[in-house]
């Protein structure tokens, strides 16, 4: 099992009666589009969409919508904008800033397109939607009315819960100024049971000035918007919330997802959503943030990697557990290495085959439709092997490690590969992953019985009836060794060190074939 398919079983109990009555259950997840969304996000969005996808797989009705946020205020000015542009719009809402270009009708949709584009390639089911329409539509007139009505027991919970009390004349509500458009700097003063009266700020926030306008409007059809911890619990009322998780920090105690849950409870009469808490994403130790300057795009890291193996990464733990991702240090290899070992598990090639890795390669599918194609993969230590060697043919050498002919399939997939191998060896692999065969032999100081392996070993390789083949390499390699009763690092290590000036790499027998014959036997005799 994956850690989807017990929370799958907690789900249909759970909701078992509206399931019976054929009642859809809706999972949902939202985003401010206040920037490129980082990749901690990104988590949140597979773990929804993967529980949607495990519940579709058992029949039940299940619908995952993801909420494009587009009404909150841009109360941040991303390193890679131009300030002098985009601080003019500080405060208003997304949805009327402009674009960064015009590929998108404005800003928060350029973002937005981006993050779809990531997420159209996992093949998860979901659907997207934006806020503002439907507050302009006039879905949240009731839980606006409902809030206002209630404002004191509103200040009541967060007092009780975070212990940040609001003052006693603080309304649940942001009104879009009428003289200059912005929602961030106004503070409602006064509720008639119609309309609100309000006061855009010029100090009221640091991050925008409002204009000091005073005025009085009606707070529905998209005039206003809640705050968020009340915003939150009047979305899972509005939308009819089956299922929604959040991160580590909403579910501290004290925290929004507690504010949240009382909010529903007591003031929207509503139940809270079956919850999964999940864990930070965490790059080189440092947890994700959408604050300027620090963490990557769920862009960035999705072009670092095939998507099969960016859902691996995101599904490969436990959601209470972080996700530590170093491209720089050994995370890209070993991920292509357990996917490999993965789909070892699903079709039966392990000696001993595990249901739960099985599932888990299953799930890692983009294709949820089809079950896995049975393909060869050329491991990524040898692949980054490869391609940096100039001397070598990467489809010569899959089809000599594979043993026969590649299939399309298996041609597209190696050369997916080595499109990513390229690209980490370029951008992030250390100095320990880079291979250059040495011009000419390095002085070694090698004991007695290291230079007689290798005189054996030379004698070995010369002979001309052993095929100059990896695995008769290999063979004979290890034939020297017994025969010599040498240990194998101090045969294997100076092989390495002739050739890579290092003390080690890629599997010897393949590497020593990978070279001229003769050009492998007159490097070895330079330690005579």
């Amino acid at each position: 099992m994956s850690w989807a398919d017990p929370l799958a079983d907690e789900i249909a109990a759970r909701f078992a009666a509206d399931i019976k009555a054929g009642k859809p259950l809706l999972i949902r997840d939202e985003k401010t589009l206040s920037g490129r969304v980082h990749i901690g996000s990104l988590r949140g969005i597979v773990i929804h969409g993967l529980i949607a996808q495990v519940l579709q797989e058992r029949g039940i009705d299940a619908h995952f919508r993801f909420e494009m946020n587009d009404f909150d205020p841009m109360d941040g000015l991303p390193v890679y904008l131009d300030a002098a542009t985009y601080k003019p719009h500080m405060g208003k809402p997304l949805y009327t800033v402009p674009s960064p270009d015009s590929s998108a009708p404005n800003y928060p949709e350029f973002f937005g397109q981006e993050l779809a584009g990531v997420v159209s390639a996992l093949g998860l089911p979901i659907e997207y939607y934006r806020l503002r329409p439907l507050y302009q539509e006039g879905k949240f007139n009731e839980v606006i009315r409902i809030a206002l009505d209630n404002a004191a027991a509103i200040r009541k919970i967060y007092l009780e819960v975070s212990g940040g009390g609001k003052p006693d004349d603080w309304y649940p509500l942001s009104v879009v100024c009428e003289n200059c458009g912005k929602i961030g700097t106004t503070q409602v003063t006064k509720w008639d049971g119609e309309k609100v009266t309000y006061t855009c700020k010029p100090d009221m926030v640091t991050w925008a000035q409002g204009c000091g306008h005073q005025g009085t409007v009606s707070p529905f059809d998209g005039h206003a918007k809640l705050p968020w911890k009340v915003e939150w619990p009047a979305k899972w009322h509005v939308l009819g919330v089956h299922i929604e998780g959040a991160g580590k920090d909403h579910n501290a105690a004290g925290g929004s997802r507690e504010i949240g849950r009382r909010i529903a409870e007591e003031i929207f009469k509503s139940p809270e959503p079956f919850n999964v808490p999940y864990e930070f994403f965490n790059l080189a130790g440092k947890k994700m943030s959408s604050s300027k300057g620090l963490g990557a795009s769920s862009k960035e890291v999705s072009d670092m990697l095939p998507p099969k193996m960016l859902k691996l990464l995101m599904i490969r733990k436990q959601p209470n557990q972080p996700i530590d991702f170093n491209p720089e240090g050994n995370t890209i290899p070993n991920l292509f290495d357990e996917y490999d070992r993965l789909a070892d598990h699903y079709f039966k090639r392990h000696p001993e085959p595990f249901a739960g890795f099985a599932r888990t390669f299953q799930l890692s599918q983009i294709d949820a439709r089809k079950p896995p194609t049975d393909l060869w993969e050329m491991r990524f230590s040898v692949l980054s092997f490869v391609v940096q060697m100039p001397h070598l043919n990467l489809q010569t050498e899959a089809e000599n490690l594979k043993g026969g002919k590649l299939t399309a399939d298996e041609q597209k997939e190696v050369e997916e590969r080595a499109h990513y191998v390229r690209q980490w060896l370029s951008n992030f692999a250390d100095a320990s992953f880079k291979f250059e065969i040495l011009k000419t032999a390095p002085t070694l100081e090698l004991a007695a019985d290291q230079k007689q392996a290798l005189a054996a070993l030379r004698t070995a390789l010369s002979d001309a009836k052993l095929p100059w083949e990896g695995a008769k390499i290999h063979e004979a390699i290890h034939a020297v060794k017994a025969a010599e009763g040498i240990e194998p690092k101090r045969l294997f290590q100076p092989l390495y060190q002739l050739f890579l000036g290092r003390t080690s790499g890629p599997q010897i027998g393949w590497f020593l074939s990978t070279m001229d014959r003769q050009f492998v036997i007159e490097r070895t005799a330079a330690v005579a």
